[in-house]
């Protein structure tokens, strides 16, 4: 019997710890392109599915590509050249390389997305932010945990742009105060800043904050309540390709799992000379 993984193992292993179930209703999750029965050698590990993601995969012989964001979200109407979800599908069936996508249910799950964000901006004793069911603590969305030692907000600004390797960052609040409870939402988590405010959080690393949902950060004065800040939604999600190596690494070791060396945001920031 071969030690070699098959993908169908390691989808098993994926939706052990984080059940498909879990995932939000509009989500697509899971195999998405490829045979179950394939072994995995080697694998690419990547926050979206890419062309270069692809030719990355084909280089190195890799069977397997697995991301956070789905490359499918809706059903296909064709399977051509037409358009970039399609050709991509196209693609990846005529390599032989499968997709599997752990999105949603990741960012629900114990030690999940928002987990690897927090240990990845120094905070420790993290807990969920808003468990789905507080008895359990299983699944739910976010995480608050504590910056050791407590730091200005000035600081901590200057702190998660270096470990999140980002020039800029958007924010509500006082550079002066001081913060020490941090809630954090890898991706699009700007519906949950009341919970963090009601959390007793002194900020709230996410991303994808329209301008208006800015206003949700200030009190009924107008003074902020907490600092609330847009990190980017790639720079808050990139650990993810990290925290997926560590874990498939331990539970299957004799595949080669590859984080990608591309950064597959095709979002770039401008930043204009003093």
């Amino acid at each position: 019997m071969s030690d070699i993984p098959t993908i169908h193992q390691v989808a098993r292993f994926l939706e052990q710890w984080a059940p498909r179930a879990s995932a939000q209703s509009y989500d697509n999750v899971g195999l998405q392109v490829g045979d179950p029965q394939a072994e995995v050698h080697t694998a690419v590990l990547a926050l979206d599915m890419t062309p270069a993601v692809l030719e990355e995969a084909r280089a190195v012989e890799a069977s397997l590509v697995i991301t956070h964001h789905p490359l499918i979200f809706r059903p296909l109407r064709h399977v051509t050249t037409a358009e970039y979800t399609s050709n991509l599908t196209l693609r990846l069936a005529a390599e032989g390389v499968a997709l599997y996508s752990i999105h949603t249910n990741l960012d629900a799950a114990s030690g999940g997305v928002s987990f690897a964000l927090g240990r990845q901006l120094g905070l420790t004793d993290l807990e969920f932010l808003d468990a789905f069911d507080p008895e359990t603590s299983e699944t739910g969305m976010g995480a608050v945990g504590r910056l050791d030692p407590p730091r200005t907000l000035e600081y901590f600004l200057h702190h998660v742009a270096g470990r999140l390797r980002t020039p800029s960052l958007r924010y509500v609040g006082d550079p002066s105060a001081h913060v020490e409870r941090i809630a954090v939402c890898g991706g699009a988590g700007s519906g949950l800043v009341h919970t963090a405010a009601a959390a007793g959080a002194d900020a709230y690393v996410t991303a994808d904050v329209k301008y208006h949902e800015f206003f949700n950060a200030l009190d009924a004065d107008g003074r902020p309540r907490l600092a609330f800040v847009d990190a980017g939604h790639y720079e808050t999600e990139a650990v993810t390709e990290v925290l997926l190596a560590e874990e498939l690494q331990k539970q299957f070791p004799t595949t080669s799992w590859r984080r990608t060396a591309t950064r597959t945001s095709p979002v770039r920031t401008y930043v204009a000379a003093p």
